[in-house]
C-alpha cells in the first residue's frame, strides 16, 4: 500500500505519489487503450490503465488522447495541466468526432482494466484507479452515443468510488440527456 503521504529520510514530504505513478505510467496506458486488436486487455495492460486513472489530469489527458483525429503515437501522449490548460473540447463531445474503433476499444479495455482489479479482490489503495478506469470507459460509452453503457459504467465506477469526478460528470450528462455534437468530418 502506498500512503498518501511518504517521508524522505530528511523530513520533507514527497506528496501525491498516485498523481506521480498516473504520469509515469501515461504513456503505457495509453499504448494499452489503443493497441491493435480488439480482444481484452491483458493484465499488464490492465495496471497501467488502473494506475494511469488514479489520477483525473491524466484521466483528461487520455480523453484528448483518445478523441484526437490525427491517431497520434502513444508515447506522445501529454499530460493535462489543470492550472494552464483550458478544458478539453472533447470532455464535452464538442470538436471533431473521434475515431469510433479507437474509442470503442479504448473503453472496452478500461472496462476490462476495472473487471482484473475487481477479480484481484478489488484492493482499497487501487479504487481511485480502478474507478478512474470506468469513469474513462463511461466518457467512451458516452462519446459513442451508448448512454445506456455510459450509464452503467459510470454507477458502477461510483460504486467503487463514489465521490469519482468523471463518473459523475458522465452520469449527470447522461441523466440529464445531454449529447455529444461532435463535428462529422469526411474522410
Amino acid at each position: 500500500m502506498i500512503p498518501s503521504t511518504a517521508h524522505s529520510p530528511d523530513g520533507t514530504a514527497v506528496r501525491f505519489p498516485r498523481e506521480i505513478a498516473a504520469a509515469v505510467t501515461l504513456p503505457a496506458a495509453a499504448a494499452a487503450l489503443v493497441a491493435p486488436g480488439t480482444g481484452p486487455c491483458p493484465k499488464t495492460g490492465a495496471i497501467a490503465i488502473v494506475t494511469a486513472c488514479g489520477a483525473l489530469t491524466t484521466r483528461l489527458a487520455l480523453v484528448t488522447f483518445l478523441a484526437a483525429r490525427d491517431l497520434p503515437d502513444p508515447r506522445s501522449v501529454q499530460g493535462f495541466d489543470p492550472f494552464a490548460d483550458p478544458t478539453p473540447p472533447a470532455l464535452l463531445g464538442v470538436g471533431p468526432e473521434p475515431d469510433r474503433a479507437r474509442v470503442r476499444t479504448a473503453g472496452d479495455r478500461c472496462a476490462d482494466a476495472w473487471r482484473v482489479w475487481r477479480a484481484e479482490d478489488g484492493m482499497v489503495d487501487g479504487a481511485m484507479g480502478a474507478a478512474g478506469a470506468l469513469a474513462l470507459g463511461a466518457w467512451c460509452a458516452w462519446a459513442l452515443g451508448s448512454s445506456a453503457r455510459a450509464e452503467t459504467r459510470s454507477r458502477y465506477a461510483l460504486e467503487t468510488r463514489a465521490d469519482d469526478p468523471l463518473a459523475g460528470l458522465v452520469l449527470r450528462s447522461v441523466l440529464a440527456g445531454s449529447a455529444p455534437t461532435w463535428e462529422r468530418c469526411s474522410g
